[in-house]
């Protein structure tokens, strides 16, 4: 059967310890370590702190369900990654029963029970089930056990479920570009027509302005002109009154002269 144990730790120097007697003897009854990692918590991220792989099982690992160095490999990746975004998701009370601790998925379990600081093992085992416990054998130590195929059917579901994401993420930024290109050319129309309807109101204002300013002149045209109309009305009366007198003494003139010579000639 081929596991993924998580042997979490108590007691840090432990976890140092039994890391370091599994490196010199990967093999013991009934069971072979292919590849371990020591890892740590540290904030809210899970760092690799030593890792090793079992020579003696490569290149294929023969008889393992994974590839060789799949279990180091998805460490250092995605599911490295994985762990650390888990990290504080969970609280430890998800552990009061070992049902409950089993059924967590690997990445939950080890991210759960982690607080800044803790150790712990994981590694890829092939055993009769649960003949790997014996490494750890004197320590102060919890132990998970979860199906390797299921691991990296779960690595993959994350794998999927992370670049899902990011096209999620793609595909909101996109929207949001969009949004933000909409908006901005949706203000910058508004800003035009408001432009436009301030010049507009520019040049009705003008336009009155300067037919105010015509009516205005016209007005004061007319009004000499009719000042103009009244002088010349005035001065052709005047005449008219000149010329009757000019003619009437023409009249008188003439009348006299008729007269003197009447009495002049008798006739």
């Amino acid at each position: 059967m081929q596991n993924i144990v998580t042997a979490i730790f108590n007691v840090k120097s432990e976890a140092y310890q039994a890391f370091s007697q599994m490196r010199h003897a990967p093999f013991g009854q009934d069971y072979v370590v292919a590849e371990a990692a020591l890892i740590k918590r540290e904030g809210d991220a899970i760092k690799v702190e030593e890792a090793f792989e079992n020579i003696a099982t490569n290149p294929d690992h023969a008889g393992f369900g994974m590839a060789a160095g799949a279990l180091l490999g998805i460490l250092g990746g995605p599911l490295g990654v994985l762990l650390g975004a888990y990290t504080g998701g969970i609280t430890g009370a998800a552990f009061d029963t070992a049902d409950t601790a089993d059924s967590l998925a690997l990445l939950e379990t080890t991210a759960a029970k982690l607080i800044d600081g803790d150790v712990a093992i994981i590694a890829l085992v092939q055993e009769e089930e649960p003949a790997f416990d014996a490494a750890f054998k004197g320590f102060d130590v919890r132990i998970v056990r979860h199906f390797a195929t299921d691991v990296m059917d779960e690595v993959d579901r994350a794998i999927d479920a992370a670049e899902e994401k990011e096209n999620l993420d793609r595909l909101e930024e996109r929207a949001k570009r969009k949004a933000e290109n909409k908006k901005f050319w949706d203000e910058l129309a508004e800003q035009y027509e408001i432009n436009r309807r301030e010049r507009e109101a520019e040049r009705t204002a003008e336009r009155e302005a300067y037919l105010d300013g015509l009516a205005e002149e016209a007005n004061a045209m007319n009004k000499k002109l009719a000042e103009l109309d009244k002088a010349i009305g005035k001065r052709i009366k005047e005449k008219e009154a000149e010329d009757e007198a000019f003619d009437q003494a023409m009249e008188d003139a003439k009348a006299a002269y008729v007269s003197q010579t009447k009495e002049i000639y008798g006739k």
